[in-house]
């Protein structure tokens, strides 16, 4: 027995040592920040089903597109900066993208009306090493902080930060101004990008008080219906409860499984059946109530929907039509949204679909918005990892881009 035991210990440590022999060996991989990169090939150009039925998009028109971000990459390709990668390898890329009209945005053209929109992106990836079952291989792919030039696009949630939290999930095309930062690289900064325009600031037109608050009208009423909906479901079942033929049924059903189950002391179970359907009603009745539960909080929503709705009678027609602003640290809803714009007020705006020419054909570059920019340029933020990294790839090639790029040419490539 003892034999046995120790020629089967013996295979298994044979059967150990060939399975290591036999697995690949991999060594810890190795930047090479000084290593000679390349600009790798143009990827295929990304345009789904989905967005070019957003936008209306013919196979020409789509093509025309990709043509125009070709010469914005051939631009980024010159930059002295990026020329000629060390330490990185890039890869740049172009998509449409999609086009959504929002439900509440008066007067917002359909995909078909407005220029092709869409991005590039840039990405610098680093150039790493490692051996791998004795062989040294060579690598730039990986994770890397992209930067994207979107094109003909103006709307919310691209360089904007924050939202109108009394709007709620209203689906709006309004949002909180993008507010002047200075300039990067000599293009001005706003928000979380760069903006390349022919007028900036004019990408972009104030919502008016009135429409502002409509939005928070529409946010209360849309909580007033889930409510109303709950209290409606919760009266019928009410109802359903009350009802003499519901407990006799429910007793009916009880009686019978005491008598498939056998139960030793069935009085006690039918009784808590009784008793269930009585807490049951209570507990209903609380929720219905005005002096409770779900319609308590309907009588507290449809104050709040009047709150707003009188706050609109009292404004004048000049009033309602003043641009608007939005204090969010305010304490009060009147405060939130004040008659008069002072500090800690943030401008709410809409996009200005009037800015775009209609005359140059759909697929020309009338504005490009760089993003993001806070990652890898605010490098005064000590805690910014991405943009105080010492690697050369990523958010420092990202910069050296920006810095070293054809700003006449850039400027001249948008129409």
């Amino acid at each position: 027995m003892h034999e046995r035991s120790s020629v089967s210990h013996l295979c298994l440590v044979v059967l150990a040592i060939s399975v290591v022999a036999s697995a690949p060996v991999w060594t810890q991989s190795r930047s090479l920040p000084e290593a000679p990169g390349v600009w790798k090939p143009w990827k295929p150009f990304a345009a789904s089903a989905s967005t070019r039925q957003d936008q209306a998009a013919t196979p020409a028109l789509v093509k025309a597109f990709e043509t125009e971000l070709l010469a914005l990459n051939a631009i980024l390709r010159r930059a002295s900066g990026v020329a000629s990668p060390v330490g990185f390898s890039v890869e740049t890329w172009g998509n449409m993208s999609g086009y959504h009209v929002a439900e509440h945005a008066p007067g917002q053209p359909a995909g078909a009306m407005m220029p092709l929109a869409g991005s590039l992106t840039f990405g610098a990836f680093p150039i790493f090493e490692y051996v791998r079952a004795g062989k040294t291989i060579r690598e730039d792919t990986g994770e890397t902080a992209l930067q994207q030039f979107h094109v003909n696009q103006i709307g919310h949630g691209l360089i904007d930060r924050g939202n109108v939290g009394e709007w709620g999930g209203v689906d709006t095309d309004a949002f909180l101004q993008p507010l002047p930062q200075g300039q990067i690289a000599g293009f001005p900064r706003y928000g979380d990008g760069i903006v390349i325009a022919r007028d900036p600031a004019s990408l972009w037109t104030p919502l008016s008080r009135r429409a502002a608050l409509d939005l928070v009208v529409k946010a209360r009423q849309l909580s007033v219906e889930s409510l109303q909906e709950s209290v409606d479901k919760a009266t019928a079942r009410l109802a359903e409860v009350r009802d003499p033929a519901y407990r006799v049924k429910r007793m009916k059903e009880a009686q019978e499984a005491v008598a498939a189950a056998k139960m030793p002391n069935p009085q006690a179970f039918l009784k808590s059946i009784e008793d269930s359907i009585g807490l049951e009603e209570a507990s209903l009745v609380k929720e219905v109530s005005p002096a409770s539960g779900s319609g308590k909080a309907l009588a507290g929503g449809r104050r709040a929907v009047r709150e707003v709705t009188d706050r609109v009678a009292e404004l004048s027609p000049a009033d309602q039509a003043a641009p608007s602003c939005y204090a969010e640290k305010a304490p009060t809803f009147r405060g939130k949204f004040p008659s008069v714009i002072g500090p800690g007020c943030h401008p709410l705006v809409r996009p200005n679909y009037g800015y775009f020419n209609k005359t140059l054909p759909r697929s020309t570059p009338q504005v490009v918005i760089i993003t993001p920019i806070t990652r890898c340029f605010d490098t005064a933020d000590k805690y910014n990892g991405d943009a105080n990294s010492p690697s050369p790839a990523g958010c420092r090639a990202n910069r050296a881009l920006i810095e070293t790029l054809d700003k006449d040419a850039l400027r001249a490539w948008v129409r």
